[in-house]
């Protein structure tokens, strides 16, 4: 009788043991998540930062290298992964193209920098599908 009972919980847990190797990898996957949300957050203010701290002064480049060194002082972001770094000023909230439309962004007004993120999980194999995150953040220009 002791074998069969052995030898049942052995089905059971060969059963159970994929669904909770995938609720655990879930739960590290949904960590990460919240990780790079946040990390690309504090990317997109570092970058509007940079623009009311020198308001004259700051190009575009400046606001793409402050971005590129925030996602990089992260560990489990990339770089790499970021895909679009948009710049936008006044109420209407224009794109800045140039770099004279940057320099060009009315005093008191609202700025906002726009980082797109591209998000590979862990569990990419079963799901096949990349999240895609867009934070932006408004500073006001001085």
């Amino acid at each position: 009788m002791g074998r069969h009972k052995r030898g049942q919980s052995l089905v059971e847990f060969a059963l159970l043991l994929p669904l909770f190797v995938l609720l655990i990898i879930g739960i590290f996957d949904l960590g990460r998540v919240f990780f790079s949300y946040i990390a690309i957050t504090n990317a997109a203010r570092e970058g509007a930062r940079v623009i009311t701290f020198w308001p004259g002064d700051t190009t575009e480049a400046d606001v793409v290298a402050a971005v590129h060194d925030e996602i990089g002082s992260s560990p489990m972001v990339s770089e790499d992964k970021i895909s679009k770094i948009s710049i936008e000023c006044d109420n209407d909230y224009d794109d800045v193209p140039e770099e004279i439309a940057l320099a060009n962004c009315p005093p008191e007004e609202p700025v906002r920098v726009t980082v797109t993120y591209n998000f590979e999980l862990i569990l990419d194999i079963l799901l096949n599908q990349t999240l895609t995150f867009n934070r932006s953040v408004e500073m006001m220009m001085p």
